[in-house]
Protein backbone atom coordinates (compact mmCIF):
# COMPACT_ATOMS: atom_id res chain seq x y z
CA UNK A 1 0.00 0.00 0.00
CA UNK A 2 0.95 3.73 -0.95
CA UNK A 3 1.81 5.29 1.71
CA UNK A 4 0.22 8.79 2.09
CA UNK A 5 2.91 11.59 2.67
CA UNK A 6 6.05 10.60 0.50
CA UNK A 7 9.24 12.34 -0.24
CA UNK A 8 11.52 10.59 -2.69
CA UNK A 9 15.02 11.71 -2.80
CA UNK A 10 13.94 15.54 -2.59
CA UNK A 11 16.72 18.11 -2.72
CA UNK A 12 16.30 21.47 -1.89
CA UNK A 13 18.35 24.61 -2.07
CA UNK A 14 18.47 28.24 -1.22
CA UNK A 15 20.93 29.84 -3.55
CA UNK A 16 24.31 28.14 -1.82
CA UNK A 17 22.80 26.42 1.16
CA UNK A 18 21.61 23.03 0.80
CA UNK A 19 18.26 22.69 2.48
CA UNK A 20 17.39 19.16 1.66
CA UNK A 21 19.77 16.30 -0.25
CA UNK A 22 18.24 13.02 -1.61
CA UNK A 23 15.69 12.76 1.98
CA UNK A 24 13.31 10.32 1.75
CA UNK A 25 10.53 9.90 4.23
CA UNK A 26 7.46 8.11 3.74
CA UNK A 27 4.16 8.12 6.19
CA UNK A 28 1.12 6.47 7.02
CA UNK A 29 -1.63 7.10 9.02
CA UNK A 30 -0.91 8.02 12.72
CA UNK A 31 2.26 9.81 13.52
CA UNK A 32 5.51 9.74 12.14
CA UNK A 33 8.29 12.06 13.60
CA UNK A 34 11.24 13.63 11.98
CA UNK A 35 13.79 13.94 14.57
CA UNK A 36 16.74 16.35 14.43
CA UNK A 37 19.11 19.59 15.53
CA UNK A 38 18.43 23.27 14.46
CA UNK A 39 19.21 23.37 10.98
CA UNK A 40 18.85 20.21 10.05
CA UNK A 41 16.28 20.68 7.18
CA UNK A 42 13.02 20.02 9.16
CA UNK A 43 10.91 22.68 8.45
CA UNK A 44 12.13 22.83 4.67
CA UNK A 45 10.87 19.23 4.29
CA UNK A 46 7.64 20.00 5.94
CA UNK A 47 7.02 22.95 3.50
CA UNK A 48 7.64 20.71 0.83
CA UNK A 49 5.47 18.20 1.93
CA UNK A 50 2.96 20.90 2.10
CA UNK A 51 3.38 22.23 -1.45
CA UNK A 52 5.12 25.55 0.02
CA UNK A 53 8.44 24.73 -1.51
CA UNK A 54 9.18 22.95 -4.84
CA UNK A 55 12.18 20.92 -4.41
CA UNK A 56 14.57 21.09 -7.55
CA UNK A 57 14.89 16.94 -7.59
CA UNK A 58 13.03 14.04 -6.05
CA UNK A 59 9.29 13.99 -5.80
CA UNK A 60 6.54 14.79 -3.03
CA UNK A 61 3.45 12.88 -2.96
CA UNK A 62 0.52 13.59 -0.91
CA UNK A 63 -2.57 11.61 -1.26
CA UNK A 64 -0.86 10.28 -4.36
CA UNK A 65 -1.31 14.17 -5.82
CA UNK A 66 1.28 16.60 -6.03
CA UNK A 67 0.58 19.33 -3.31
CA UNK A 68 2.66 22.36 -4.91
CA UNK A 69 0.59 22.05 -7.95
CA UNK A 70 -2.86 20.79 -6.70
CA UNK A 71 -4.98 23.04 -4.46
CA UNK A 72 -6.92 19.71 -3.61
CA UNK A 73 -4.27 17.98 -2.02
CA UNK A 74 -3.41 21.01 -0.35
CA UNK A 75 -6.76 21.72 1.56
CA UNK A 76 -6.60 18.35 2.84
CA UNK A 77 -3.32 19.38 4.78
CA UNK A 78 -2.60 22.00 7.38
CA UNK A 79 0.95 23.08 8.26
CA UNK A 80 1.92 24.82 11.56
CA UNK A 81 5.46 25.98 11.20
CA UNK A 82 7.99 27.55 12.94
CA UNK A 83 6.18 31.01 12.93
CA UNK A 84 2.66 31.96 14.29
CA UNK A 85 1.12 33.01 11.21
CA UNK A 86 -1.42 35.39 13.15
CA UNK A 87 -2.02 38.92 12.68
CA UNK A 88 -0.72 41.19 15.59
CA UNK A 89 -3.54 43.64 15.77
CA UNK A 90 -6.61 41.31 15.31
CA UNK A 91 -7.77 39.68 18.24
CA UNK A 92 -7.20 35.88 18.93
CA UNK A 93 -10.89 35.58 17.86
CA UNK A 94 -10.86 37.57 14.81
CA UNK A 95 -7.76 35.50 13.60
CA UNK A 96 -9.55 32.68 14.33
CA UNK A 97 -12.93 33.46 12.48
CA UNK A 98 -10.61 34.36 9.45
CA UNK A 99 -8.64 31.52 8.84
CA UNK A 100 -11.91 29.59 9.33
CA UNK A 101 -13.80 31.22 6.94
CA UNK A 102 -10.77 30.48 4.60
CA UNK A 103 -11.15 26.89 5.37
CA UNK A 104 -14.69 27.01 4.40
CA UNK A 105 -16.09 26.81 8.10
CA UNK A 106 -19.06 28.78 9.46
CA UNK A 107 -18.19 31.40 12.31
CA UNK A 108 -20.44 29.18 14.94
CA UNK A 109 -18.13 26.14 13.27
CA UNK A 110 -15.24 28.27 13.89
CA UNK A 111 -16.19 29.47 17.25
CA UNK A 112 -17.34 26.09 18.68
CA UNK A 113 -13.85 24.07 17.62
CA UNK A 114 -11.69 27.36 18.62
CA UNK A 115 -13.26 27.29 22.21
CA UNK A 116 -12.91 23.23 22.60
CA UNK A 117 -9.60 23.81 21.94
CA UNK A 118 -8.33 26.64 23.42
CA UNK A 119 -10.03 25.94 26.97
CA UNK A 120 -8.31 21.90 26.37
CA UNK A 121 -4.89 23.96 26.48
CA UNK A 122 -6.43 26.55 28.91
CA UNK A 123 -6.04 29.61 26.61
CA UNK A 124 -9.52 30.15 25.94
CA UNK A 125 -9.47 33.30 28.72
CA UNK A 126 -7.42 34.91 25.24
CA UNK A 127 -10.01 34.84 22.86
CA UNK A 128 -10.45 38.56 22.81
CA UNK A 129 -6.94 39.12 23.41
CA UNK A 130 -5.22 41.21 20.59
CA UNK A 131 -1.97 38.51 19.23
CA UNK A 132 -0.08 40.81 19.60
CA UNK A 133 -0.17 41.21 23.20
CA UNK A 134 -0.21 37.58 24.27
CA UNK A 135 3.31 35.48 24.94
CA UNK A 136 4.97 33.38 23.12
CA UNK A 137 3.40 30.15 24.82
CA UNK A 138 0.14 31.63 24.46
CA UNK A 139 0.56 32.60 20.64
CA UNK A 140 1.76 29.07 20.12
CA UNK A 141 -1.13 27.39 21.57
CA UNK A 142 -3.58 29.94 19.18
CA UNK A 143 -1.36 28.91 16.44
CA UNK A 144 -2.53 25.52 17.22
CA UNK A 145 -5.84 26.12 17.32
CA UNK A 146 -5.64 27.87 13.61
CA UNK A 147 -4.16 24.84 12.24
CA UNK A 148 -7.11 22.27 13.90
CA UNK A 149 -9.72 24.35 12.09
CA UNK A 150 -10.13 22.54 9.04
CA UNK A 151 -10.19 19.13 9.94
CA UNK A 152 -7.62 18.33 7.90
CA UNK A 153 -6.86 14.70 6.54
CA UNK A 154 -2.80 15.79 7.47
CA UNK A 155 -1.32 17.48 10.10
CA UNK A 156 2.62 18.91 9.31
CA UNK A 157 3.71 19.84 12.45
CA UNK A 158 6.95 21.70 13.09
CA UNK A 159 8.20 21.79 16.69
CA UNK A 160 4.20 22.25 18.12
CA UNK A 161 5.12 22.03 21.39
CA UNK A 162 7.94 24.54 21.70
CA UNK A 163 7.19 27.68 24.39
CA UNK A 164 4.32 25.41 25.77
CA UNK A 165 4.07 24.23 29.17
CA UNK A 166 4.23 21.21 30.42
CA UNK A 167 0.43 20.53 30.66
CA UNK A 168 -0.05 21.93 27.36
CA UNK A 169 2.24 19.88 25.76
CA UNK A 170 0.63 17.04 26.98
CA UNK A 171 -2.79 17.73 26.37
CA UNK A 172 -1.36 18.61 22.35
CA UNK A 173 0.22 15.12 22.56
CA UNK A 174 -3.18 13.26 23.73
CA UNK A 175 -5.23 15.20 20.83
CA UNK A 176 -2.75 14.07 18.17
CA UNK A 177 -3.01 10.57 19.47
CA UNK A 178 -6.86 11.03 19.28
CA UNK A 179 -6.12 12.04 15.84
CA UNK A 180 -4.13 9.36 14.73
CA UNK A 181 -6.68 6.73 15.88
CA UNK A 182 -9.19 8.80 14.05
CA UNK A 183 -7.28 7.67 10.74
CA UNK A 184 -5.43 11.10 10.04
CA UNK A 185 -1.76 11.44 8.99
CA UNK A 186 0.67 13.44 11.21
CA UNK A 187 4.22 14.60 10.45
CA UNK A 188 6.22 15.83 13.76
CA UNK A 189 8.90 17.34 13.66
CA UNK A 190 10.71 17.76 16.93
CA UNK A 191 14.45 18.04 18.26
CA UNK A 192 13.31 16.89 22.05
CA UNK A 193 14.18 13.11 22.16
CA UNK A 194 11.45 12.82 24.68
CA UNK A 195 9.18 13.69 22.00
CA UNK A 196 10.65 11.18 19.44
CA UNK A 197 9.87 8.16 21.93
CA UNK A 198 6.48 10.05 22.66
CA UNK A 199 4.26 8.36 20.24
CA UNK A 200 5.92 5.12 20.12
CA UNK A 201 6.44 5.82 16.33
CA UNK A 202 8.34 5.85 12.86
CA UNK A 203 11.43 7.91 13.26
CA UNK A 204 13.31 9.87 10.48
CA UNK A 205 16.79 11.09 11.76
CA UNK A 206 17.66 14.11 9.36
CA UNK A 207 20.84 16.03 9.68
CA UNK A 208 22.71 18.56 7.43
CA UNK A 209 19.60 17.70 5.22
CA UNK A 210 19.61 14.43 4.63
CA UNK A 211 17.84 11.32 6.60
CA UNK A 212 20.54 9.28 7.86
CA UNK A 213 18.56 6.49 9.51
CA UNK A 214 15.26 5.51 10.21
CA UNK A 215 14.47 4.33 13.72
CA UNK A 216 11.84 2.56 16.01
CA UNK A 217 11.32 4.44 19.12
CA UNK A 218 13.20 1.71 20.86
CA UNK A 219 16.13 1.88 18.98
CA UNK A 220 16.71 5.35 19.59
CA UNK A 221 16.18 4.87 23.37
CA UNK A 222 19.02 2.19 23.02
CA UNK A 223 21.28 4.32 21.16
CA UNK A 224 20.49 7.76 23.38
CA UNK A 225 21.18 5.77 26.60
CA UNK A 226 24.55 4.58 25.67
CA UNK A 227 27.54 5.66 27.81
CA UNK A 228 24.40 8.85 28.86
CA UNK A 229 25.10 10.46 31.83
CA UNK A 230 22.15 10.81 34.42
CA UNK A 231 22.04 13.34 37.93
CA UNK A 232 21.02 11.73 41.12
CA UNK A 233 19.74 14.71 43.19
CA UNK A 234 19.76 13.48 47.04
CA UNK A 235 18.25 14.85 50.00
CA UNK A 236 21.87 15.02 52.04
CA UNK A 237 24.92 14.14 50.95
CA UNK A 238 26.15 11.21 51.88
CA UNK A 239 30.31 9.86 52.29
CA UNK A 240 31.76 10.00 48.60
CA UNK A 241 34.34 6.93 49.81
CA UNK A 242 30.73 5.02 50.59
CA UNK A 243 29.39 6.74 47.02
CA UNK A 244 32.19 5.62 44.95
CA UNK A 245 31.71 1.83 45.46
CA UNK A 246 27.84 2.37 44.21
CA UNK A 247 26.92 0.74 40.78
CA UNK A 248 28.24 3.32 37.58
CA UNK A 249 28.86 5.84 39.68
CA UNK A 250 30.95 8.69 37.87
CA UNK A 251 31.68 11.64 40.14
CA UNK A 252 30.25 13.68 43.38
CA UNK A 253 29.50 16.81 44.50
CA UNK A 254 27.70 17.56 47.35
CA UNK A 255 23.98 16.04 47.70
CA UNK A 256 24.15 15.30 43.86
CA UNK A 257 25.94 12.50 42.14
CA UNK A 258 26.60 11.24 38.25
CA UNK A 259 26.46 7.86 37.04
CA UNK A 260 27.29 6.63 33.40
CA UNK A 261 24.60 4.00 32.30
CA UNK A 262 23.82 1.53 29.13
CA UNK A 263 20.64 1.16 29.99
CA UNK A 264 17.36 1.88 32.27
CA UNK A 265 18.17 -1.36 34.27
CA UNK A 266 21.58 0.98 35.29
CA UNK A 267 19.27 3.86 36.72
CA UNK A 268 17.23 1.58 39.02
CA UNK A 269 20.35 -0.48 40.25
CA UNK A 270 22.21 3.13 41.69
CA UNK A 271 18.80 4.41 43.00
CA UNK A 272 18.18 0.88 44.58
CA UNK A 273 21.80 0.75 45.93
CA UNK A 274 21.46 4.47 47.52
CA UNK A 275 18.18 3.79 48.82
CA UNK A 276 19.80 0.40 50.59
CA UNK A 277 22.42 2.46 52.05
CA UNK A 278 20.21 5.15 53.52
CA UNK A 279 20.12 7.82 50.84
CA UNK A 280 17.17 9.86 50.27
CA UNK A 281 16.66 10.26 46.31
CA UNK A 282 14.41 13.26 45.43
CA UNK A 283 15.50 13.53 41.77
CA UNK A 284 16.66 12.02 38.91
CA UNK A 285 17.85 13.78 35.50
CA UNK A 286 18.67 12.65 31.93
CA UNK A 287 21.48 14.61 31.02
CA UNK A 288 21.41 12.89 27.39
CA UNK A 289 23.71 13.66 24.35
CA UNK A 290 23.33 16.21 21.88
CA UNK A 291 21.56 15.43 18.67
CA UNK A 292 24.45 16.10 16.75
CA UNK A 293 26.84 13.85 18.64
CA UNK A 294 24.04 11.13 18.66
CA UNK A 295 23.14 11.00 15.35
CA UNK A 296 26.96 10.91 14.10
CA UNK A 297 27.35 7.62 12.06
Amino acid sequence: MAPEILAYRVTKTFKKTVGLKDATVSAGKGISIILGPNGAGKSTLLRCMGGLYHPESGRIRVFGGDPYYDDAIRKRVSLLSDNYALYDKLSVLKNLMFFGRLYGNTDQETLDISKDILKRLNAYQFIDRKAGELSRGTKQKVAICRALLGSPDAFLLDEPTAFLDALSAEEVHIMLEEFAKDGKTIVYATQRLNEATRFKADIFVIKKGRISKKLGYGDLYGKVLKNAKVDIKLADAIDERVARKMPHFKSMKGSELAIIIRSYKDINESAKWLMDHGAYVIKIDYTEPMIEDMLAD
